[in-house]
């Protein structure tokens, strides 16, 4: 008995013309890059601004009743960690000051910008298992701190090197800081830069963080709670206890480290239109390389509808010339791919260098952009099927 393999001539529609295949893994490589672009700043954005609480060493994280999102100032009584460490299951609580609105930092001679400041008590794990951490005992000296390495270039704060930062003069709120060493967190849509210094050089550039009202860090912006080896299993039921121990004073709210994070996103995607702006960049990219797709295969089939027209006079039937555009379309998608995930991939890499933002290739956000290349592909391909199913083989010949 003879064998015979099946010609595969889906594959060979689309490879018989190298110079047309190339144009057609361009085009739709372009609706691929697109597609990745607006997906990545829409990724971007959340993941930016929640990356502060995403390094931080956290079970629940305390925060004012008034604060919507960590844009806003609203700072509480520091007295409420004293409270949630007296809890069952709490094994320590600590404090975290973040400063937005009256951070000013510049170069001497230079412009000054608008910068995030972060502090915290050094003998604190609040970022254990970061860099950060490892740059306690030189962020111990007054007036030192550290600095993001994706500050926007606009400051003038990046280095080559450690001695070349400490090199730099550099002013926060007219006082003269030491840069010390760098970090990296990243930039998002509201803040272009960061330092990271003790909380008690905090105190001596912000000496009226707590409303001018004595200490400045009585106030503090957020509540770093750790729950003791026992109670991490019940995180929800030891939040649930701190919320009823402050509903009388009801001036603070607890959140789980995920719960935060999806507040925040939450915020950014409610409230403003940058999420939809970038979550229709990606409809239109999909229309563009739907468009293309269309356009090749269409092209395709018109210059082989003579072979087609004597498959159908030999008895094929819709179904089998379906299954043919369809595998010739999912080869197309493959093909397009590629050139616009690596094209995507280098495009990523320049932009966080150059914006500070995370834009991250991650494998579930490179699986839903292929699953709509292919999407696309398959749709092209059964809307220009119809000239073949319409088509008589008799008037073809």
């Amino acid at each position: 008995m003879v064998f015979r393999r099946k010609i595969p001539l889906a594959w060979k529609n689309l490879t018989h013309d190298l110079r047309r295949l190339a144009t057609a893994a361009s085009g739709i490589g372009f609706a691929v890059f697109l597609m990745f672009i607006e997906t990545g700043f829409k990724h971007a954005l959340f993941d930016s601004t929640v990356e502060l609480i995403n390094v931080i060493n956290a079970d629940l994280v305390m925060v004012g009743k008034s604060r919507f999102a960590m844009v806003s100032i609203e700072r509480f009584d520091r007295r409420r960690l004293d409270q949630a460490r007296s809890m069952p299951g709490v094994a320590d609580a600590y404090p975290l000051f973040v400063e937005t609105q009256m951070a000013t930092v510049k170069k001497i001679k230079e412009n000054g910008y608008p910068i995030r400041v972060i502090a915290y008590e050094l003998d604190t794990p609040i970022f254990d298992g970061t860099e950060v951490a490892e740059m306690r005992h030189l962020m111990s000296k007054p007036n030192t701190a550290i600095v993001d390495t994706r500050t926007k270039l606009k400051y003038g704060l990046r280095a080559d090197s450690v001695e070349q930062l400490r090199d730099y003069h550099v002013e926060l709120e007219n006082r003269q800081v030491h840069l010390v060493g760098n970090f990296t967190l990243g930039t998002d849509f509201s803040t272009d830069g960061s330092l990271i210094m003790s909380a008690q050089n905090y105190a001596r550039f912000f000496p009226y963080a707590s409303g001018g009202l004595g200490d400045p860090l009585s106030k503090i912006d957020l509540g770093i709670i750790k729950l003791d080896e026992n109670a991490r299993h019940r995180v929800a039921e030891v939040k649930s206890q701190l919320l009823q121990v402050f509903a009388h004073v009801d001036d603070v709210d607890i959140y789980t480290k995920t719960e935060f994070m999806d507040r925040e996103k939450a915020f950014w995607n409610r409230n403003t239109p940058v999420a939809f702006v970038f979550a229709v960049g990606t409809v239109m990219g999909f229309i563009v390389g739907t468009v293309i797709c269309y356009q090749i295969i269409f092209t395709d089939i018109t210059d082989h509808m003579p072979e087609f027209a004597t498959l159908k006079a030999m008895g094929y039937d819709n179904s089998y010339f379906l299954g043919l555009i369809v595998k010739e379309a999912l080869f197309l998608s493959v093909i397009g791919f590629i050139p616009g995930l690596l094209a995507s991939g280098g495009v990523y890499w320049l932009l966080a260098e150059w914006t500070g933002l995370l834009l991250r290739l991650t494998v579930p956000r490179t699986l839903m952009v292929f699953g709509l290349t292919s999407l696309m592909c398959v749709v092209s391909g059964c809307l220009a099927i119809r000239k073949i199913v319409s088509a008589d083989p008799a008037e073809l010949f």
